[in-house]
């Protein structure tokens, strides 16, 4: 039902955005006195309308998402004229220099060319952000720190150099644990950076090791020339010395034990209708008194793990929605439990990080890029 009201909500989307570009074009040309109303220049007026419309269709491309900015702020700045229009009556008749500066769209390019230059700027520094979090379990005076790494789509944005450069940040917290949440890698990737990354993180020095779940991208299974295999993917992976968990646990230490799960959708993805493990299933043989950690690409799940009685749950996945407004999207529409940061379900506690980068273009609006510190401590 949720897909095909999304694709009825599309269809409407899009055919709006094309018939509002064709005004919102024709305007600009009549404020520079183009001859609007002969053939030639409607024709050139429909070809742009049409070629903006096409290039709309991919909502999760760069230039849509030029688009869909250009067209909400010339929305939010057409009502301002109509505002100003009513207000000033016949004095608006006057008011050439705006009518010249509505009519011509720049403010709308304008703001949307700062949007997209502070985007570029802000996916391209990854930040380092803290979280202390507590429990009541019996754990060590010290507590434990954690590192939560997801979504590098390495390389839409990071590069090598720039990669290495945050492992030493990460290696400079003493770290007890790495966790990779998934989406390391994606269908863009090449085998030769495949490797460069996971040997990149391999190198974070910390005391019980690193830890890895597969996330929807990471094994190219939305394309049909993957330019390596699983099989090549895993056995890069393991020779590095990093744990794989598909649907499996892992002991970090005498009091942590790490759960890592298989991709909500990787079975959906091949077309099979098995299902991935239980969570209640995976942890029912775990002494309950050590602190269960789930690994979870995806943050769903949330109340069956709470039953469970799983302790901490670390995803990635969502980008934080990457583009503003598409993560207020995300929360009305529930694709996930969350969509990032904190949450707290009775005694189990999750972490949504918005990623190290993003998916598809190096820009950024709705969240940093980021890795995460978590501090453990008992009460």
């Amino acid at each position: 039902m949720n897909m095909v009201f999304l694709g009825l909500a599309a269809i409407v989307l899009l055919a709006g955005i094309g018939t509002y570009l064709y005004y919102f074009i024709k305007r600009i040309f009549k404020t520079f006195k183009a001859p609007v109303d002969k053939l030639p220049v409607r024709v050139i007026i429909i070809v742009l309308s049409v070629i903006c419309g096409v290039c709309s269709v991919n909502i999760f491309s760069l230039p849509a998402m030029i688009i869909y900015h250009i067209v909400a702020l010339s929305m939010a700045v057409m009502l301002i004229n109509f505002i100003i229009k009513k207000l000033s009556k016949e004095k608006y008749e006057t008011m050439n220099v705006w009518k010249k500066i509505y009519g011509s769209g720049i403010i709308a390019f304008g703001i949307t060319a700062v949007i997209f230059i502070y985007g570029h700027y802000n996916m391209m520094h990854v930040v380092q952000t803290d979280y202390t979090i507590y429990t009541d379990k019996e754990i060590r005076r010290e507590g434990y720190r954690a590192a939560l790494i997801a979504d590098v789509h390495f390389s839409v944005s990071v590069d090598l150099n720039t990669l290495k450069e945050k492992c030493d940040e990460i290696s400079s917290n003493n770290v007890d644990m790495v966790f990779l949440c998934g989406d390391i890698v994606d269908e863009n990737t090449s085998k030769e950076n495949m490797e460069q990354v996971f040997k990149a993180f391999s190198e974070i020095k910390s005391t019980y090791g690193v830890y890895y779940v597969y996330g929807n991208h990471d094994r190219q299974l939305y394309r049909n020339n993957r330019k390596y295999t699983e099989e090549e993917l895993k056995s890069v992976i393991e020779s590095f010395g990093i744990t794989i968990l598909q649907d499996e646990k892992a002991e970090a230490g005498d009091e942590i034990v790490v759960v890592g799960r298989e991709d909500a959708s990787y079975h959906q993805t091949l077309g099979k209708a098995e299902e991935r493990d239980s969570i209640e299933e995976l942890i029912k043989d775990i002494d309950k008194d050590k602190f269960i950690i789930v690994l979870d690409h995806q943050p769903k799940e949330y109340e069956e793990n709470s039953m469970a009685g799983t302790d901490l749950i670390l995803s990635g996945h969502t980008h934080a929605g990457q583009m503003w407004p598409v993560n207020i999207a995300f929360k009305f529409l529930k694709f996930d439990d969350a969509v990032y940061g904190y949450t707290k379900i009775d005694a189990t506690q999750a972490f949504i990080t918005s990623g190290f980068a993003g998916w598809g273009y190096s820009v950024k609006t709705s969240s940093p890029a980021e890795y995460v510190i978590i501090d453990i401590k008992g009460k």
